[in-house]
């Protein structure tokens, strides 16, 4: 029996018991990037127009945001197929890669997302605002993925329900622990998006050197 039929049984069953849910984060972690690309591109105007549509599409931005790291927190489900998997051999096989791949996607998500930021600022003449700003996106997302994970929130109910969500924010945030969950979450969204980057910066720089070396030949 090869390697292949041995996997693709524990495979099929972690990706058909996680399948709705990851993928509903999924679109929910890439809508961020979908959001940068109409709100970031265009041309090297330092003076770009910025329209009423524009600043509401920013607020959508800064709102869906934390969905990207958000993802981190699905490991709380780890557990659960660990025990559904009944040993080491599919926990390694099937249900650490889906979870890696599904919790990578959400951090390249993130990435591109404050890539593209980060660029927009470079463009209009803000470079020396782009750490400042990426901080600042690390702190709005520890916050997000707490009232996320902890007060059940969604990112639409801010526009929707303004009054509602308003209370629930203030009762989480007052909570004793709050302030130590946010400051977890911000670390391990910080290292996750510096991972991210450097892995990504690598996988870049590999793919010029080999367009190079193709040329070349």
């Amino acid at each position: 029996m090869g390697v292949l039929e041995v996997v693709a049984p524990s495979l099929a069953e972690v990706v058909r018991g996680n399948a709705r849910w990851m993928m509903w984060n999924t679109l929910l972690a890439w809508a961020p990037v979908v959001l940068a690309c109409g709100l970031f591109r265009g041309g090297a105007d330092r003076h770009p127009s910025r329209s009423p549509l524009w600043w509401a599409g920013l607020v959508l931005f800064a709102l869906f945001l934390p969905n990207a790291p958000y993802v981190v927190t699905d490991l709380v489900h780890l557990r659960d197929d660990v025990l559904v998997a009944g040993g080491d051999g599919p926990v390694v096989t099937a249900v650490l890669p889906v979870y890696g791949v599904f919790i990578g996607s959400g951090f390249l998500a993130y990435y591109l997302s404050l890539a593209g930021l980060r660029r927009y600022l470079g463009r209009v003449g803000r470079a020396e605002w782009q750490g400042r700003v990426t901080v600042a996106a690390h702190a709005l997302c520890a916050v997000g993925i707490f009232l996320g994970r902890w007060a059940r929130l969604n990112s639409w109910e801010p526009v929707v329900d303004p009054h509602g969500a308003f209370e629930r924010i203030v009762l989480q945030l007052s909570w004793n622990w709050a302030p130590i969950l946010i400051l977890a979450t911000f670390l391990v969204v910080w290292i996750g998006h510096f991972v991210t980057r450097a892995v990504a910066g690598a996988a870049w720089d590999a793919a010029l050197r080999g367009a190079r070396l193709l040329r070349a030949l």
